[in-house]
């Protein structure tokens, strides 16, 4: 079969256009990719919960910092507010946080850790973290003891607080108001 150059030209001209077509075509199983939260957590073998890391924003009534753990779940929080910014460091004697301001919480997360059961680090910190937002100023890690994480918090002021629990992924919230 001899074909005419404008046969060949439309063929040619088809078959690239469908080249072009199969090659940007996306097929309808594609999953969406996984977050890096997600990702590095599913990376991680914890019996308890492990921290992933922190996060904080500001809203227009109140700071928001969030403390992202594994799926396997979720520590116990309890805190307290420190007058000075002082709180009992591993040695048992008063130590000061670094970051200053006129108010301050220190936070402990029990049920919780920074290594996994493999010994692999979860929380690669960071663990000195000032903030310019209005009410937190700073993110200090303390220290972690027989799987309690303590961390302190620098506040401009003296504030009202709430603090809950998310699932899916697993999240420690704590609200700040103004």
């Amino acid at each position: 079969m001899r074909l005419t150059r404008s046969t060949s030209a439309r063929i040619a001209t088809s078959l690239a256009a469908a080249a072009l077509l199969s090659a940007l075509a996306v097929p309808a199983a594609t999953a969406a990719p996984e977050s890096a939260a997600t990702a590095s957590a599913a990376a991680f073998v914890c019996s308890d919960a492990c921290l992933l890391g922190t996060r904080a924003a500001t809203h227009p009534d109140r700071d928001r910092l969030v403390f992202d753990f594994t799926a396997d779940g979720l520590p116990t929080v309890s805190s307290y507010v420190s007058p000075d910014g002082t709180y009992s460091g591993p040695s048992g004697q008063d130590q000061a946080l670094q970051i200053r301001g006129t108010s301050y919480l220190i936070v402990t997360l029990s049920g919780a850790h920074m290594y996994d059961d493999n010994g692999a680090l979860t929380y690669p910190g960071p663990y000195l973290q000032q903030l310019n937002l209005p009410v937190l100023k700073g993110v200090e890690f303390l220290g972690e003891f027989e799987g309690r994480l303590t961390f302190g918090l620098t506040l401009n002021t003296s504030s009202r607080q709430a603090t809950f629990n998310l699932t899916a992924p697993n999240r420690v919230v704590f609200d700040l108001y103004r």
